[in-house]
């Protein structure tokens, strides 16, 4: 007989939806911690945002927040708020400022009228 497709059996090693939840949010929250942890400085004062101490302190507290709290606590969604802001506003502001923006994977827009 064949197992019953329940979640368990759909998904090995989660307990439930919730927990696939909470692991993609905390993955969300350490991209961002990580990518504002590795941008310098000088970057930050360019584009005119929170500066790289600010940002990575916002990031690290709501991050250990849902480690020790949950994701539906109150730190846990200003949390998601606060990594949806920085992916969503500074990066992108960031990464122009440093040179790579909408450009993207290495390709460069032509400029002017194209060669015949």
């Amino acid at each position: 007989m064949l197992p019953l497709a329940t979640f368990p059996n759909l998904f090995p090693g989660f307990a439930g939806p919730f927990e696939i939840i909470w692991w993609v949010l905390l993955g969300l929250k350490l991209v961002a911690l990580l990518d504002a942890a590795f941008r310098p400085r000088a970057v930050f004062l360019a584009a005119d945002k929170l500066t790289k101490p600010g940002w990575v302190l916002i990031l690290v507290v709501f991050s250990l927040s849902q480690l020790f709290q949950g994701w539906l606590s109150f730190f846990g969604l200003i949390g998601i708020a606060a990594a949806g802001v920085y992916l969503v506003d500074a990066r992108p502001a960031l990464r122009a400022a440093t040179g790579r923006g909408r450009g993207g994977w290495g390709i460069r827009r032509r400029r002017g009228p194209r060669p015949l």
